[in-house]
Order: structure tokens, then sequence, then C-alpha cells
């Protein structure tokens, strides 16, 4: 069994022989960029580069996967916020939103843009590789796209005070995610991953989760047969309506009890990614650590053994490889 039939087969809720182990979330990292000579800030906006980096994490580190991009900034500067570029160990970030710069939002030209065709352009160069996992390619979710066009605050502030009125930008944030996840599986993603990280408990509500997060979550899961959600925190009180949106797999952070998550999930089709910490062990700890706890997580039950979020750009490759040898080995 190949590691791409193995995650395929895992994300169809087929017996599998042990967990991939990959990651859905970010895996840029500083001795992977020295390692493939692609180097942030510019590895997020050249294919080239991009494209270098993500296969570093595969070639060097032994993940079973290739993931792009390293950001969730795609999107939201593709319908008009302005980014800071970050720098050699800190990601793009969102540095004027759409809404501050009195613009509404629009989704007829997404694809057009630069970032978006940079995107496009680094699935067909790691196509080109013919590695045998398989490629995923992460975006913001609607919520949080919907965040970066409003900004975090002003979103939740409006959910309470204007729901109807942000509704609107939820709803360009929910149509714009669906055809971009529809045009990268067109252009070769063999998994998508939309992150949602402004949809998480420590952000809203369960409640406010299921009245303005999930229907639009539910679209994006619909276009694609292998799909990885990935919200961030202590989704424990989400995992049901998370579940509920129909992606392949949750992935989730070390803040989610994996046996807790096993029994809520029990009579659901859906796999879990995670946990092993990513700000903790495989950021700090030693590569005994890094064994013991992925070694855990497989025996909780974990289907995808994978960094809880992303991986922070600091991370020694030597864990990453730890992280590989625990799901590999006996």
């Amino acid at each position: 069994m190949t590691p791409k039939e193995r995650t395929f087969r895992i994300l169809n809720h087929e017996i599998v022989d042990r967990p991939s182990v990959l990651s859905a979330t970010q895996t840029g990292t500083c001795e992977l960029m020295e390692a493939s000579g692609a180097y942030w800030p510019d590895a997020s906006f050249d294919a080239d580069l991009m494209a270098k980096l993500a296969s570093a994490a595969h070639t060097i580190a032994g993940l079973e996967g290739v993931r792009i991009p390293f950001c969730l900034t795609v999107l939201a500067e593709s319908m008009g916020c302005i980014i800071d570029r970050g720098r050699s160990d800190r990601q793009p970030a969102v540095a004027k939103t759409l809404y501050d710069q009195g613009k509404s939002p629009n989704t007829e030209k997404i694809l057009e843009s630069a970032r978006v065709q940079t995107i496009f352009d680094a699935i067909h160069k790691i196509k080109d590789m013919k590695f045998d996992v398989p490629l995923i390619v992460g975006f913001e979710g609607p919520t949080t796209l919907a965040g970066h066009l409003l900004g975090v605050e002003r979103l939740c502030l409006m959910m309470i005070k204007k729901p109807d009125e942000v509704m609107k930008y939820i709803e360009a944030a929910e149509e714009a995610c669906v055809i971009y996840a529809k045009a990268l599986i067109r252009e070769g993603a063999d998994i998508i991953a939309p992150a949602d990280p402004t949809a998480s408990p420590s952000v809203l509500s369960p409640r406010m989760f299921e009245k303005f997060s999930k229907k639009p979550l539910m679209s994006v899961a619909s276009v694609a047969k292998m799909s990885i959600l990935h919200i961030c925190g202590n989704a424990t009180p989400i995992l049901n309506h998370m579940a509920d949106c129909g992606f392949s797999a949750l992935s989730i952070e070390e803040k989610v009890d994996l046996t807790t998550a096993k029994s809520l999930l029990k009579e659901r089709r859906v796999a879990i990614v995670g946990n092993v910490p990513s700000a903790g062990v495989l950021l700090t700890g030693s590569e005994e650590e890094v064994f013991r706890v992925s070694k855990q997580a497989i025996a909780s039950g974990v289907d995808i053994l994978a960094p809880s979020c992303g991986i922070a750009p600091r991370t020694p490759t030597r864990n990453l490889r730890a992280m590989v040898r625990a799901a590999l080995s006996p």
C-alpha cells in the first residue's frame, strides 16, 4: 500500500494497516527552507519556491503528503485585502481589511488573481514531481475569510448586532471558498484542507458556529471527495457540528482529547487527524518525547498522525522525523 493509497483509504473510511503521517496544516520551517533553498516570504508568492519548500517536508522530513501553501491569506488578498508579506520566520498576514478600505466583497475575479495563479502553478509543479503521496491544498475557511474581510472583532460584533449585514460577508466568503475549492480540484489537488480558526469555540460559541459557520462549511465540503477540516483550539463542543459538515476528516489540536473525540464521533463516518502538539512537543521537545506522544496518539485511535496545528517555523526537522518514525514503527 503506497502512502497515497493509504491516505485515500483512510479518508474513504476503509481499513488500513497503520495511520498515515502528514500535515493538513502549514509545513514550512526554517530548517527546511535552508535545506531546500526556498525561503519565506518569497516562497509564499513564487510557485517554484513554494513547490520546493513544500516538497521538502516530504523528501527531507518524511511526511507522507505535500501541503501548500504556508498561510491563510490567498483568498483574502484575492478579494482585495492588503497583505503583510511576512519574513523568513513569519507567515503573511492581513494588514488591512476590505472593510477598512471601504470596499465591498466581490468574488468575480478571484481565480485570476496573482496569488491564486501561484497556487495553481505550484500544484502543477508538484504534480510533475510524481510523488506517491497526496497533494493537500489548504485555504482559509469561510468564517476566517469573512474575518479577514471585516476584521475578526468587527465580525463577532456584527454577528450579534447586525446579523443580516454580516451575512453578506459570510455568504461572499462561502462563495469564494466554493469557487476556489472547485478550481483546486480541477487543477490537480488530491485533498482540500480548509482551516477555519475564527470558527473555533475560542472565538465563537457553539450556537454561533451553528448559526453562521456550519452551512458555509457544508458548502465547501460538498465539492470535494477528499477533504480535511481544521479548526483550532478546544473544538470538543462543536465536534458533532463539524462532523455534520461532511468533510472526510477533522483535524484537531491537542486541546481535544482523542479518546473523547473518538467516543463522540464513533457513529460518524469521519476520520480524525492530529494531534501532536505543534507549539509544544514538536517545537521544543526531544525526539524521544515526540516519539512517545505520537505513539500515544496512535494508541488513542488517531487515523492520520499529524501536527495539531500549523508547524511552527522553528520546529527542528529531527522532531518531524521522530513523528514519522512513530507512525512507521510497529
